[in-house]
């Protein structure tokens, strides 16, 4: 009797299997029509950009972002769609609009931006623009002109202690705001988060695009009169501001309580409106939520969709996150974060025990379009420092991924500059990705178990930064090679490099397009050499790059006003309010002279720290 059974029952295993299998066959397959015909990515971040805007950490527009997205996670019917507190800021920011202009002796419109969290205008101001001391002999005799003056920084070192008198003139005097030299094009914006209401910043600080700067400075240099014109509606809020990661989630239907984390941060600056870092990110996580959900997706385990915030500030929202919930930690399989921009998903980096698996996950993917392949990238650990979400998880021994991509989109472009823009996206391109990271995390969900641990934290790091052209110092064309801006004070213009020069090689890494400098420039020791063809001749520069300890300052250059999370500051114990006192046995006088001693001095060295007006001796070890 039993061995008459044997065979209808393994027939029907057999056909219960190859229905199983062609479910899921079936799934990707609307995931894959879904995204090709009737995607909706590109109106997720229209709304997110256009209609919402830019989503600094602490203003109210963040607030209404994590609020959308929640409320877009209930509309397709995914399960606890929450807003999850993970901490408050002291001070809120709202950045109004802003506009300046020369009114004489030339009409010219002003491009420009202030940092975040720093005052603006109380309406529009106008006054005159003077140009700014660098000696005591000029100080007083600039000091009757102070009152009311738009001042242009000279952009030479002062020294620590001309620096304070110079900044205590100004504030003394009520000078109208301090303008700063910016770049030849492109304006970043940044901004110190660490105020108190108690104390908050009252000078207005304008970086002005380059040529224009150069401009009123030629004037002046000419004796005419300069009258300017700003307009800056900047606004501190009193906190506590509550601030919020989204969470949604597809539930697994065999072991709900293991999961594969799809995600990208929500944040932004506020320079622009915060489009390819990271609105692109946040609406391919959104439209992969979608196309499951729209597929009929039933995961093996729970795909958990998450939008950090306060990524910009150093990772704050998904490393509180963690220390929450450390107990999920051994239950994840893989952290998939997409933070590089609008350029389409092109691979992903694995472990050896993990290729066979992606092989396995990914192969749709290798399908959807032959002019935008996917690579599987074998690696001796994944590679941490990239500077995103990710790397959070990746410290605590979570496998967290980073994807490769590619395309000619030019990141460093709109990357925290005014370009960041609705526009800089590319359609063909967000659509591909969605369907890339729907497709992948149910592949990873659906395996036989979660991805192997072993040998996964790279050797390598990047520094707690996410490798650019800007950490050599340029600014390069779509092509990705082509410099078209050297910055200031850089590796690159103490190399020599020049714009027009084309990067072939950085180290002994070849380089073709923009996703293949920063790999090259992320993977560079200290010291390298840099290949460029100049003209019609290809020569040799050697490069020492800068070294970043992970921290801000105050004006002065040396006053700590915060350390970033597990950089190289933190891990030496550096703390708020240290004041930088020597590097390697140099005296830090300045920002400049600190930058200097880190650059030309060792790898490991003594830092001494002013703490409570005693000196304080730490050790500081830099990746590279």
């Amino acid at each position: 009797m039993m061995k008459h059974l044997i065979r209808p029952m393994f027939l029907l295993t057999a056909a219960l299997l190859f229905l199983s299998a062609r479910q899921e066959v079936s799934v990707v397959d609307k995931i894959i029509d879904e995204g090709r015909n009737r995607s909706e990515v590109m109106a997720h971040l229209d709304h997110l950009t256009n209609k919402i805007g830019p989503r600094l950490t602490s203003s109210a527009k963040l607030t209404k972002a994590c609020e959308w997205a929640k409320s877009q996670f209930e509309k397709w019917g995914l399960k606890n769609c929450r807003l999850e507190e993970w901490g408050t800021f002291p001070v809120g920011f709202n950045r109004g609009p802003w506009s300046g202009k020369m009114i004489s002796p030339e009409a010219a419109d002003l491009t420009f931006i202030t940092m975040s969290w720093t005052p603006g205008t109380e309406g529009p101001v106008e006054g005159p623009a003077i140009l700014g001391p660098s000696t005591e002999e000029e100080l007083e005799k600039v000091t009757p002109k102070l009152a009311g003056a738009w001042v242009l920084s000279p952009g030479t070192s002062t020294g620590k202690e001309l620096n304070e008198k110079i900044l205590a003139a100004y504030d003394k005097a009520g000078i109208a705001g301090l303008i700063r030299r910016g770049g030849q094009d492109l304006l970043v914006t940044g901004g110190n988060n660490r105020i108190s209401w108690e104390k908050l910043p009252k000078r207005v600080n304008i970086v002005l695009q380059r040529p224009q700067f150069d401009r009123i400075k030629e004037l002046l240099g000419d004796d005419k009169e300069v009258k300017l014109k700003f307009d800056i509606k900047n606004e501190f809020v009193k906190g506590p501001i509550p601030l919020y990661n989204v969470l949604a989630e597809i539930p697994g239907t065999e072991k709900p309580e293991e999961m594969v984390i799809v995600g990208g941060h929500i944040d932004s600056w506020d320079g622009a409106t915060g489009t390819t870092d990271n609105g692109t990110g946040t609406c391919t996580t959104l439209e992969a939520a979608r196309l499951l959900m729209k597929a009929g997706a039933k995961p093996k385990r729970t795909i958990r969709f998450m939008l950090w915030s306060g990524e910009e500030q150093g990772l704050l929202g998904s490393l509180a996150y963690m220390r929450k919930h450390p107990d999920e930690n051994a239950r994840i399989s893989a952290v998939l974060v997409h933070d590089g921009g609008t350029n389409y998903v092109s691979g992903i980096l694995a472990t050896k025990p993990m290729v066979p698996l992606f092989e396995k996950v990914f192969e749709p993917v290798l399908k959807l379009d032959a002019d935008m392949p996917f690579t599987i990238s074998e690696r001796d650990g994944l590679p941490r420092g990239i500077g995103s979400d990710h790397d959070s998880y990746i410290q605590a021994g979570v496998p967290g991924f980073f994807w490769s991509q590619a395309g000619r989109a030019n990141y460093t472009h709109t990357h925290h500059t005014q370009y960041d823009t609705y526009d800089a996206a590319i359609p063909e391109y967000q659509k591909h990705t969605s369907m890339v990271v729907a497709v992948g995390s149910l592949g990873i969900a659906n395996l036989d178990a979660l991805l192997p641990r072993e040998g996964l934290v790279s050797s390598r790091g990047g520094g707690g930064r996410r490798a650019s052209p800007r950490m050599l110092g340029v600014n390069t064309d779509d092509d990705g090679v082509t410099i078209v801006d050297v910055v200031e004070d850089s590796p690159a213009i103490r190399a020599g490099l020049k714009a027009g020069d084309k990067i072939l090689k950085v180290g002994d890494k070849e380089v073709k397009d923009n996703a293949s400098l920063r790999e090259a420039i992320r993977d560079a020791p200290h010291k390298t050499t840099v290949r460029v063809k100049r003209g019609d001749k290809e020569q040799d520069v050697d490069v020492t790059f800068d070294r970043f300890l992970g921290i801000e300052t105050e004006d002065d250059g040396f006053t700590v006003t915060s350390v970033n999370e597990n950089s190289a500051a933190s891990k030496a114990g550096v703390k708020p309010g240290d004041k930088i006192f020597k590097f390697d046995g140099k005296e830090i006088k300045n920002s400049e002279s600190l930058r200097a001693a880190m650059r030309d001095g060792p790898k490991k060295a003594k830092l001494v720290v002013m703490r409570d007006g005693k000196p304080v001796e730490l050790e500081v070890e830099f990746e590279r």
